[in-house]
C-alpha cells in the first residue's frame, strides 16, 4: 500500500510541474501598426520578455562572425513566433515575429543592437518590417524602415528580408 502511495505522489508531482507554464519568452500579442516605435520596441525586448532568452537559428548560436554594417561579430536572437514557425514554405515570417541582433566590434564589445519586427500592415511594401537600432543602453539610433536597411534587406525579399538564414529551413528546437 505504501508504494502505492509513493507512485501516486510521484505522479501527482510529475503532473503538476509539468502543466507549470515553463520560464522563457512568455506570449505576448504582436505589437500593432499604431503603437510601433523604437521607445515600444526597445521596451518590448528588454521589460516584457528578455530577448537574450529567445531562441536562436539552428546552426547559428552563439558569437558569429558578422559583417558591415552589423560589426565584426554578432548574435542573432528570433522569437517564439518566428522559431515556431520555422520552416515556412511560403518565406513569411509571421506578424509578431521579432529578430535581435547584437553587434560587436573585433574586441567582442557590444556596439549596437540592430532589431527587427514584424508589424501587421505597417510597411507592406517592405514586408511589414519595421527596423529598429539601439545603443546597448537602448537609445533609439535609428527606426522605421531606415533607407540603409531596406536597401540592404531588400536583396533578400524572397525570404522575406531576412538576410541570416532561409526561413524554410527547419531550425531545430526550441
Amino acid at each position: 500500500m505504501k508504494l502505492f502511495y509513493i507512485g501516486a505522489a510521484t505522479f501527482l508531482l510529475i503532473l503538476l510541474t509539468g502543466c507549470q507554464e515553463s520560464p522563457g519568452e512568455p506570449d505576448l500579442e504582436p505589437l500593432s501598426r499604431n503603437e510601433i516605435s523604437g521607445t515600444r520596441l526597445w521596451q518590448r525586448i528588454t521589460d516584457e520578455s528578455d530577448y537574450t532568452a529567445y531562441g536562436q537559428w539552428a546552426g547559428h548560436q552563439g558569437l558569429r562572425p558578422g559583417q558591415s554594417p552589423h560589426g565584426s561579430l554578432h548574435k542573432v536572437f528570433i522569437s517564439k513566433p518566428l522559431h515556431t514557425a520555422v520552416p515556412l514554405e511560403e518565406a513569411v515570417a509571421p506578424e509578431g515575429s521579432i529578430l535581435v541582433k547584437e553587434n560587436y566590434n573585433a574586441s567582442e564589445d557590444l556596439v549596437n543592437l540592430t532589431v527587427m519586427a514584424k508589424v501587421k500592415d505597417y510597411s507592406p511594401e517592405t514586408g511589414d518590417w519595421f527596423w529598429a537600432a539601439f545603443s546597448p543602453d537602448g537609445q533609439v539610433m535609428a527606426e522605421g524602415s531606415p533607407g540603409g536597411c531596406v536597401s540592404c534587406h531588400e536583396g533578400m525579399k524572397q525570404n522575406d528580408y531576412i538576410i541570416i538564414k532561409s526561413i524554410d529551413e527547419p531550425q531545430g528546437a526550441f
